[in-house]
């Protein structure tokens, strides 16, 4: 279900582009490690209902979707594959320059509040 929505605003993004994205998301994107780290990175993801998999053995990429509302679930699992070589950041399911030192950081912010 969760995988449904993802893909539903994905698309609808596509189709129906505009300069106001209706939820500002975070998509954190990263492959196999053999690391204890990478168990505790994987976990946090699975608990995000937005999370797939996609490939096998090593040569798989997780991913998942966050929110403002989950900028701690987020922040712990950045923290844990921010600097792999397979880790990938999307704002809003696109690609955009600066994600790792500008886009995030902005994303901290919410957890002052």
């Amino acid at each position: 279900m969760a995988d449904d929505l993802a893909a539903r605003d994905k698309l609808d993004d596509i189709l129906y582009p505009s300069t106001a994205a209706k939820t500002f998301r975070i998509t954190v994107s990263f492959g196999y490690r053999m690391t204890p780290e990478y168990k505790k990175a994987l976990a946090i993801a699975q608990r995000n209902p937005t999370y797939k998999a996609e490939g096998d053995g090593e040569w798989v990429r997780h991913s998942a979707v966050y929110t403002p509302a989950e900028v701690e679930e987020l922040f712990q699992l950045f923290n844990l594959v921010h600097d792999w070589e397979s880790t990938e950041i999307l704002v809003n399911h696109k690609k955009l320059p600066y994600a790792h030192e500008l886009w995030l950081p902005l994303m901290w912010f919410y957890r002052i509040g």
